[in-house]
């Protein structure tokens, strides 16, 4: 769609931002970051215990509100100029928090990587610009790398029309990206095909793709925000997105039976609470870690240009990136239902404090990723 972002007026006093999950694993690193870069934050969550104890442990005021109370929710956010709302998985928790920043005029800022959340915010634009205030999904990995690597392909090649994205991320994942991961294996594969979501099989394809410093990675074809962040940042009709799939050609053969099975309530919901058990990454694990993006555009003759950019540690990259966004939205406020590259710029990754960025070859070349 090539949305341009349109600024909105702002004024001179600290911006006062809602970071609501702040007791989950990816919440708690933010709240970490923000404190240590001085951004006023309120810690909000469900669980009133929890969210008190991670506002002591931070110094900083608390509210406790439930996403299903749309009266004390819009109570909480009266005086909120920004809300991080870090609390997943988003298709439980997206539409009511977006809707109660449209009704109190705040912007809004998440971390999803689900497509048809990315896409469901997205479609509030209209609703957004007549607000006043700026819908940001996907400000974490995987989408602003990725998202940051289509804007300067696109740059290369501007008639593009078909994309393949991919994300690597390492180190282990927290219990709320595992049950999205769940949550999005029973729903379904799904790819971007002349401007719509279809539906395909897990894993329908994998893909060898080259990435910084001689790295490669082979990965299976799954639905991931990049379906509908590559199509309004660069006007691509035709995406899939890949990421590592441990036995993606099991996953690709049984893949009616494995989604019947999840759908089972009783299966879901067993699963669910196995994996509430498991920690997240440590901070070793982070550390040591690093994540990775790839995309590959092709134009209707067949050229294609790839892009590549290895990161930091998945939730560190997000932690950081999050902050950055409550920064430059406070200090630029924009509006309407953007991706972080039409909201925050297409060099938005490059002003990531502390981010060590790797960056592949830029060579413009015919694709050399393998097809299996």
């Amino acid at each position: 769609m090539n949305e341009t972002a349109t600024p909105a007026p702002g004024n001179n006093a600290p911006a006062r931002v809602l970071l609501y999950g702040i007791y989950g694993y990816t919440g708690t690193l933010v709240g970490r970051e923000a404190v240590s870069r001085g951004v006023h934050i309120v810690a909000a969550g469900r669980d009133r215990v929890r969210t008190e104890s991670a506002a002591r442990t931070l110094g900083v005021p608390s509210r406790v509100v439930a996403l299903d109370d749309p009266i004390t929710l819009d109570a909480a956010l009266a005086d909120i100029d920004i809300v991080a709302h870090c609390a997943g998985p988003y298709e439980r928790t997206s539409a009511p928090m977006v809707e109660a920043c449209l009704r109190t005029g705040t912007h809004y800022l998440d971390l999803t990587g689900e497509a048809d959340v990315v896409e469901a915010v997205y479609a509030r634009d209209t609703a957004a610009r007549s607000a006043g205030v700026a819908l940001v999904p996907g400000v974490g990995f995987d989408v602003v790398p990725t998202d940051h690597l289509v804007a300067v392909a696109t740059r290369a090649l501007p008639e593009a029309v078909t994309a393949d994205i991919a994300v690597v991320s390492r180190g282990g994942f927290s219990r709320g990206t595992l049950t999205t991961a769940l949550l999005g294996m029973a729903a379904g594969n799904k790819i971007r095909q002349a401007g719509r979501f279809v539906s395909t099989p897990h894993a329908h394809r994998t893909l060898t793709v080259d990435l910084p410093a001689g790295r490669r990675a082979t990965v299976g074809a799954t639905p991931l925000g990049d379906l509908a962040s590559a199509a309004r940042t660069a006007d691509l009709p035709d995406v899939t997105t890949f990421t590592l799939l441990p036995g993606a050609h099991l996953l690709r053969r049984f893949d009616r039976p494995l989604r019947r099975l999840l759908a089972s309530r009783g299966i879901a919901a067993g699963l669910e609470k196995l994996l509430a058990h498991l920690p997240g990454p440590s901070e070793s694990a982070r550390t040591r870690s690093r994540s990775a993006g790839w995309v590959r555009l092709t134009n209707a003759g067949g050229h294609s240009v790839e892009r590549s950019i290895e990161v930091d540690n998945t939730y560190v990259f997000t932690a950081k990136s999050m902050v950055q966004a409550m920064i430059a939205l406070a200090a630029t406020p924009v509006v309407g239902a953007l991706t972080p590259s039409q909201a925050f710029g297409v060099d938005f990754i490059d002003s990531i404090p502390g981010v060590r960025l790797v960056r592949g070859d830029t060579a413009d070349v015919p694709s050399r990723s393998s097809r299996t």
